[in-house]
């Protein structure tokens, strides 16, 4: 893309999926305006969402919310229910096999400059 093009960014940066800890405050993040019901585990969420960008997890929160509104149109609390079923439809944009080719390339690179 654009962004890759030759003079745009001196270096090429590999961020990895945010850990355990970070999805959790991610989705603390992306949740805090939105009305959870007492059912919501944020800690499970983020257990089960592993290999998801940040922007994944906005996704994740957004189609929740969507979820809810598409089936009732006054605001309520949205329950865990609208989470889970949005875990099947937004997935995680880099698979695993991708993640592993990153970290591959960064620790043989690391090693050539070594």
């Amino acid at each position: 893309p654009a962004l890759l093009r030759p003079g745009r960014f001196d270096r090429v940066i590999y961020v990895p999926p945010p850990d355990r800890r970070a999805r959790l405050e991610i989705l603390k993040v992306h949740t805090r305006k939105v009305p959870l019901a007492n059912d919501v585990d944020l800690e499970k969420l983020a257990e089960l969402t592993e290999g998801y960008s940040g922007a994944d997890l906005e996704a994740l929160v957004r189609e929740a919310v969507m979820l809810a509104l598409r089936e009732r149109l006054e605001a309520r609390p949205i329950s865990m229910n609208y989470f889970l079923r949005a875990l099947n439809t937004v997935k995680p944009s880099l698979s695993k096999d991708i993640v592993d080719r990153y970290v591959k390339l960064y620790e043989d690179l690391k090693r050539m400059i070594i």
